[in-house]
């Protein structure tokens, strides 16, 4: 099962739409800041084919959500305008739980914002593993932080490590509480010798003292409990659409009249 996901920051055009679904063929598409209709965006995927349905969640209004099942097998759990929570029930496929982000953005949160409010997405969390009585869990969206960051790792955050044999013990205990682990692979794009040919999902030139110029906002994290299932090796920051679109520039920066944005794809195992 392929899982893909892009902050489009704009409106896509049918050819950009019509490529995802022939090029990537996912089985999930969630997609952010994306202005097109649903009717238009249903119109490109099922070109060839008719494949996807428009899974809604009313109250999410900033990520939208299309797959190839019907909505009894990828149900709502739990949601507001930034994020939405899914209970994923497929045939041949273990149940667990997806859950689809958009973050703060760094334009107005500052890095200790993110990191208290990382707080209530921990209970979040929390709240609907106790609920689905399931703790494979799997998030993927824009973070809007490095894997770095303060929320990303802290205990009382999202406690994700860049380690899968740290994250296989599945929690640590701090000042005598125990804290789960989040797996993050998003940390192997780090650096020249990394996973893939691009630093990360993000470009920024801007004049500033501190500047990392790649930047991982687009992630995915997962349960340890879940990793058996998790095809690490189809990982993907994605740099073109088929050979037709491709989303880098000679510059090897990204192609910001498309979007601002690299999408990301994640592979599921039966």
């Amino acid at each position: 099962m392929k899982i893909f996901f892009w902050n489009i920051n704009k409106e896509l055009t049918n050819k950009e739409v019509k490529l995802i679904a022939t090029e990537i063929n996912p089985d999930i598409i969630f997609l952010a800041e994306c202005n097109v209709s649903i009717g238009d965006i249903l119109l490109a995927l099922n070109d060839k084919s008719v494949s996807y349905f428009y899974n809604i969640d009313p109250i999410c209004s900033k990520i939208k959500m299309f797959s190839k099942f019907h909505d009894k097998f990828v149900m709502p759990i739990t949601s507001n305008n930034r994020y939405t929570v899914r209970s994923i029930n497929i045939p041949t496929y273990p149940i667990f739980n997806l859950m689809c982000i958009h973050f703060q953005s760094k334009v107005n949160w500052d890095f200790a914002d993110q990191a208290a409010h990382s707080m209530e997405l921990n209970t979040v969390i929390n709240d609907f593993e106790k609920k689905t009585n399931n703790i494979n869990t799997i998030i993927i969206g824009d973070f809007n932080m490095n894997p770095f960051d303060f929320g990303m790792v802290q205990t009382t955050g999202l406690h994700s490590v860049m380690s899968k044999e740290v994250a296989l013990k599945k929690k640590r205990t701090v000042d005598g509480k125990e804290y789960p682990f989040f797996y993050n692979p998003m940390w192997s794009f780090f650096g020249d010798d990394g996973k893939g040919t691009v630093n990360g999902t993000i470009y920024n030139t801007l004049s500033k003292p501190i500047n990392y110029f790649w930047n991982t906002f687009d992630q995915v994290i997962i349960r340890p409990e879940f990793l058996d299932h998790f095809e690490e090796s189809e990982l993907e920051i994605i740099t073109e659409l088929g050979s037709g679109v491709k989303l880098i520039k000679n510059s090897n920066i990204i192609d910001d009249s498309i979007s601002d944005h690299l999408p990301i794809s994640i592979k599921i195992k039966r």
